[in-house]
């Protein structure tokens, strides 16, 4: 038998995997700025194609082949998509950008000190019960008992299982403000909030599968969006309607089961509208005029101060340093018993981790 040997050129290979991985952290920055829409992306580097090259050593045919080998990317030039290995991509990502590689307990837990079947083993051993997976059997533990009884088989008592803790479920609305003044003078707001939401998407689905998330988009009146339109969400020539937000968000809570309910809202901006009268008559009233609108303010204060009585925690997660914002969140947590941070679009994803990931007691 031959063996045939190559030669391995480690520098080679190490320059290969830098280029592409600058190659998917380009594809994520651009897929977020230019809202989920890699036609326009590709479309902009066929532009400046030659500078590119000089700039980051690839030109844009290199950029698009690697995607699609990476199937992050499908269809023909002019119908170009997103695959779905794209989209969890995006969100895998946003997680590890966001909040770090998860290892062992995080921030992100919220157990329960209470027996369970899908936390996490909490150090004890003790009898199989009806429900327990054979996947948590303490083998030593029960061959010990057989031995100790000296038997010649094992009987439903000699089995033991690891102890778990149980899992608190919770129900999460995250309210993500898309008035105009998330990209204003210069400033871009509205991506970090959506890498943010892609994050938290993408660490629910990892941790905890039976948990909730209902993301809405609030700006003169309320929109709900998928995960899957994150990267297409952009923010507009809105208003900020926190009347309309809270109350939506009380509305889909008042439907899910999870013993925890929560609202997290991100906002750069005082409330600015309103929706006054019933159904059809409903009207969209504006006041930016500078100060707090007194009747805009009382009704968003008399929604949110209903959350305690519904067992809702609501935290605001201000994106900027509005002096008028301030002092309207001061009255709103009040009100609501809930919390406030003053974010930075550096620590966003941090805060919002520790908040909504923090320990809840059930309210049973």
């Amino acid at each position: 038998m031959r063996f045939a040997y190559e030669h391995l050129d480690w520098r080679e290979l190490a320059n290969q995997l830098a280029r592409d991985k600058a190659m998917e952290e380009l594809f994520r920055r651009l897929m977020l700025q230019f809202d989920g829409d890699i036609e326009e992306v590709l479309r902009q580097l066929e532009r400046q194609a030659a500078s590119m090259r000089r700039q980051v050593g690839f030109d844009p045919q290199e950029f698009e082949k690697h995607l699609r080998e990476k199937r992050l990317i499908s269809g023909p030039k002019g119908q170009r998509k997103v695959a779905a290995k794209g989209a969890q991509f995006l969100r895998a990502s946003a997680l590890d950008r966001v909040f770090g590689t998860l290892r062992g307990p995080s921030p992100g837990e919220h157990a329960l000190p209470r027996p369970g079947t899908n936390g996490e083993w909490n150090g004890e051993i003790r009898p199989f019960a009806p429900g327990d997976g054979t996947e948590d059997l303490a083998i030593t533990e029960t061959w010990l008992g057989l031995l100790r009884r000296d038997g010649d088989r094992l009987e439903p008592e000699d089995l033991q299982v690891r102890a778990k803790d149980a899992t608190a479920g919770a129900a999460t609305v995250l309210l993500i403000d898309i008035s105009h003044s998330m990209t204003l003078y210069g400033e871009d707001r509205i991506t970090p909030a959506k890498e943010v939401a892609l994050a938290y998407a993408e660490l629910m689905r990892r941790r905890y599968p039976r948990d909730t998330l209902d993301i809405l988009l609030f700006g003169d009146d309320v929109r709900q969006v998928t995960v899957a339109d994150l990267p297409a969400v952009t923010n507009g020539p809105f208003h900020t309607n926190t009347c309309e937000a809270l109350r939506v968000a009380a509305e889909i809570l008042g439907k899910r089961h999870q013993p925890t309910k929560r609202v997290a809202m991100i906002t750069d901006g005082k409330p600015t509208a309103l929706l006054r009268g019933m159904g059809a008559n409903r009207t969209l009233w504006i006041n930016s005029s500078y100060g707090l609108d007194p009747e805009i303010t009382t009704a968003t204060l008399k929604q949110a101060a209903r959350y305690p009585k519904l067992g809702i925690d609501l935290t605001v997660f201000m994106v900027a340093s509005d002096p008028y914002l301030e002092r309207f969140v001061r009255q709103l947590v009040e009100v609501s018993h809930g919390q406030a941070f003053s974010a930075t679009l550096d620590n966003l994803g941090a805060q919002v981790l520790a908040t909504l990931g923090k320990t809840r007691r059930s309210r049973d």
